[in-house]
């Protein structure tokens, strides 16, 4: 009995010890995320919703918006985000830029995210996709793309200046 109680007088006074080691890794940040979703339409219509960790784009907007508040509060920001946006995630077709307008934005105190759309030409055969956002903002930032068409779903990753292509069905 003596034995087990110095074991458990052992293994408490180490607790605090092993907690503290833990601690960094806890604390870390588990990284930047961003995710883009694209519907292909078959009548041509064409969606596109970005959506964010607020935690994530919100300090982004120092860089993203440098004359505006840093908050997703500010009406400056949020224009400046919607600029950048465009200029960080495009779209065409067949070798022609897709032209993408907003049509609706939540903020929420966890997410934000920013819905487009956009028309394909009539004939279109392949959709090709660049993401760049946060990438001038978080080193090692990885985007994705989860692309709907009428026969098919694909998730594409972004690292860097990469762009894929899908084929329409």
């Amino acid at each position: 009995m003596k034995t087990m109680m110095i074991r458990l007088a052992a293994a408490c006074a180490l607790l605090p010890a092993l907690t503290m080691a833990g601690a960094p890794a806890a604390l870390a940040h588990r990284g930047h995320d961003a995710m883009s979703v694209v519907r292909v339409e078959a009548d041509g219509r064409l969606a596109v919703s970005h959506r964010f960790e607020a935690h994530d784009i919100e300090p982004a907007l120092a860089a993203i918006a440098p004359e505006a508040q840093v908050s997703l509060d500010d009406p400056e920001a949020i224009a400046a985000l919607k600029r950048y946006l465009l200029r960080h995630f495009t779209l065409s077709v067949d070798g022609e830029p897709v032209m993408l307008r907003y049509v609706a934005s939540y903020i929420g105190a966890s997410q934000v995210r920013f819905d487009l759309v956009g028309t394909l030409p009539e004939g279109a055969k392949t959709i090709e996709i660049a993401s760049t956002i946060l990438r001038d903002v978080y080193p090692g930032q990885v985007d994705q793309a989860m692309v709907h068409t009428a026969k098919s779903v694909r998730t594409l990753r972004f690292a860097g200046s990469e762009i894929h292509e899908v084929a329409l069905d």
